[in-house]
């Protein structure tokens, strides 16, 4: 009970403060809003943790009015935060009981305590508790997966009430854990290879049936592998429902997948393309718009910029579809846009057409590669340079026939353009254009380009003249679009979403970097001296232990090598190995944190994406997991020496707590203390804030 109210007091201390949007409460809150409004929209990580932010808002009266579009932008009466704020908090209390229970497992209870305390005064875990954010979450459900796995493992019984017990909390809260971020499932991958482990050393015992280790088995695969994907799958349900229309990530989906929102216009639409119809244009493999804006390319032709856009209501995304010798409305009559048509496109906003330039593109700039960019005017007839032969290559699944391959047809046909004065073939890619291009998808005409990356498909079409005959053309049609398939969908956009998180980020971080806490996170600042002079100054700068996080890598590399001469003198086949209970314990103890943290961190190398300090949280769980069982391994061995070891972490990891404590929790602080404060160079801490 006393650990349980000191994490409260910790964890939870005006947690009301600041009464402002900070960090990433920006996106959090926002797709809160969505869910309020019934907006679809799309992220990288499963929706579980974003719903119960909002089913917390909705339950404590929130009108979803206020919108969460700025760092800094105070709360108006109506939204409760704090209340939003605590689903995290209480996460962040009960990581803490679960550190306890997990650690006493094994452990005397002054380590237990021990063990519990360091997590619960680690200075970025207590920042990240303390804001409408998804990692402490997922830290608590990870932590209990842990707890109740190991218990499990313990139990002596097999197929009795704790053991079933513990064995089916632990699929929950895997579950759970990988519905709120994907990467819970580096803790299920963790659970499952110990599985492994336990099912080849129950297949050796003897005094085990062929039907028994088939019980264990069965029961494994249900409580681990069915009950966590029955969950995960059912947030996802949740989610669909709970977004009925169309909204800011509606433009990412597919035209099969926008078709079964309420709101969506497609029925109503005629599906063959006319000459002088007005089209959006979209990329097969990107899922964004052909685009065209107001703005030059700052080199290379310096004509109009032409790029992909993710967010479809943008008149910047219509094209007219004109003939090579005709350029108005009347072209209706010249009837549908068939494969091998020669075509011109015009841009309804800045009135002006699709080109090609034999110039290098701004990012592609290979010999074969031409930049594409929107120039003249509708005096410019029969000019090739603005002229693109339609190739139809392929049709979309919910096709009832073989019509795409002959017209061009809204939904249906996949084509490319080829452009007539260069012979090069119209593409895009996931590369993004630098701030002079606003982050949007590089557009460029390659000669023999890679095919998925040069086909297109029209989503939008209509024409005036389509209102006035409209008995004499067919509807747009789709075939049923199922959960399944919207799942499969969804998560390949989630995947892509993920890997084009490239842009330049001034507190992105290199996995190398985490451990030794060399880059922390800005998350506020009100900058009282600048615009908020009726406010002191204040800072919330996410920051590891450093006490903590310095001991958690040393004794994880002392532990390494240990159970390296540990296999070594155990796989000895000339020695017969006696070791006590003991000894035992804290080898298998280190050898599954090991495990732990390796799965948990090391597949942060891998990603192309920017990373941050908070990315590693999964990871540092395990850290400090191996902390404790090693001090208590220490004191079993050498009484004196563990518990010295003890309490010079528990005194380094407070004495950088409360040295913090201005920075965790956005209290005042002086100009002088935060400047002598910056231990490293690299600490970016904006002590300008204070006075």
């Amino acid at each position: 009970m006393s650990l349980i109210t000191l994490a409260i007091v910790i964890r939870l201390y005006k947690i009301y403060l600041p009464p402002r949007v900070v960090f990433d409460e920006v996106h959090f809150g926002t797709f809160a809003r969505d869910y309020y409004r019934g907006e679809f929209f799309m992220d990288v990580h499963p929706p579980l943790g974003k719903l119960t932010y909002y089913w917390v808002s909705v339950l404590f009266g929130w009108n979803g009015e206020f919108t969460f579009e700025e760092i800094g932008k105070q709360f108006d009466d109506n939204v409760p935060y704090v209340a939003m704020r605590m689903v995290s908090g209480v996460a962040g209390v009960l990581t803490v009981l679960f550190t306890y229970l997990t650690v006493r497992l094994n452990c005397r209870s002054s380590v237990a305590w021990f063990t519990a305390v360091l997590l619960m005064i680690e200075n970025s875990q207590v920042t990240q508790s303390r804001l409408i954010l998804l990692d402490t979450p997922l830290i608590c459900a990870q932590s209990l997966a842990i707890y109740q796995f190991k218990k499990f493992s313990q139990t002596p019984v097999a197929f009795s009430g704790t053991w079933f017990r513990s064995l089916l909390i632990t699929g929950i809260s895997l579950g759970i854990a990988m519905s709120i971020k994907l990467t819970g499932l580096y803790t299920m991958g963790w659970v499952g290879i110990l599985t492994i482990f336990q099912l080849w050393t129950i297949l050796g015992d003897l005094n085990v049936s062929t039907r028994q280790w088939i019980m264990h088995f069965f029961s494994r695969v249900v409580c681990l592998i069915i009950v966590p994907t029955t969950i995960y799958l059912a947030a996802f349900y949740i989610h669909f429902v709970a977004l009925p229309f169309n909204g800011s990530g509606s433009g990412s989906v597919s035209s099969h997948f926008r078709s079964t929102l309420n709101d969506t216009d497609f029925t109503d639409m005629p599906v063959e393309v006319h000459y002088g119809s007005t089209v959006t244009i979209k990329h097969l493999n990107v899922e964004r718009y052909l685009h065209s804006h107001d703005h030059n390319y700052p080199t290379g032709s310096n004509e109009q910029q032409v790029t992909l856009y993710g967010y479809d209501y943008d008149d910047n995304n219509d094209w007219m579809i004109e003939s090579q010798n005709k350029f108005n409305e009347r072209l209706f009559q010249k009837g549908p846009v068939k494969d091998g048509d020669t075509i011109r496109l015009y841009h309804r906003s800045t009135g002006k057409y699709l080109h090609v330039n034999d110039v290098r593109p701004p990012l592609s700039e290979h010999e074969y590669a031409n930049e594409v960019s929107c120039d003249g005017d509708r005096n410019l007839l029969g000019d090739i340079n603005y002229e693109f032969t339609v190739r139809i290559v392929s049709k979309k699944p919910h096709s009832k026939n073989d019509l795409p391959l002959i017209k061009l047809r809204a939904t249906e046909s996949i084509f490319q353009l080829i452009h007539r004065g260069t012979k090069c073939v119209v593409m895009s890619h996931e590369a993004k254009l630098p701030k002079w291009g606003m982050g949007y998808n590089e557009v460029l005409c390659v000669d023999q380009p890679t095919i998925p990356n040069t086909l297109w498909y029209i989503e939008s079409n209509s024409n005036p003249k389509f209102n006035e005959t409209e008995n004499d053309f067919a509807k747009i049609e789709f075939t049923p679009f199922t959960f399944w398939n919207k799942v499969w969908e969804y998560h390949k956009i989630m995947f892509k979403l993920n890997k084009s998180m490239t842009d330049d980020h001034v507190y992105a971080s290199e996995p190398s970097t985490w451990p030794f806490v060399l880059r922390g996170v800005a998350y506020y600042g009100n900058e009282s001296l600048e615009h908020l002079t009726d406010e002191n100054g204040s800072v919330i700068y996410m920051l590891g232990n450093v006490a903590i996080y310095y001991a958690g890598s040393i004794f994880i590399l002392i532990s390494i090598i240990r159970y390296v001469f540990y296999l070594f003198w155990y796989l000895n086949p000339f020695i017969i190995p006696k070791e006590s209970k003991e000894h035992s314990i804290f080898y298998t103890n280190i050898r599954d944190s090991i495990l732990g943290w390796i799965l948990n961190y090391f597949p942060a190398f891998a990603m192309s994406r920017k990373l941050f300090l908070h990315h590693y949280f999964p990871a540092l769980y395990f850290a400090i997991l191996i902390i404790g069982q090693y001090v208590d391994y220490q004191i079993t061995r050498r009484k004196y020496f563990g518990f010295a070891l003890l309490l010079a972490v528990l005194a380094g990891g407070l004495y950088c707590y409360v040295h913090f404590v201005p920075i965790i929790y956005g209290l005042e602080w002086t100009l002088q203390e935060c400047n002598h404060s910056k231990w490293l160079p690299t600490w970016d801490i904006n002590c300008m804030t204070f006075s």
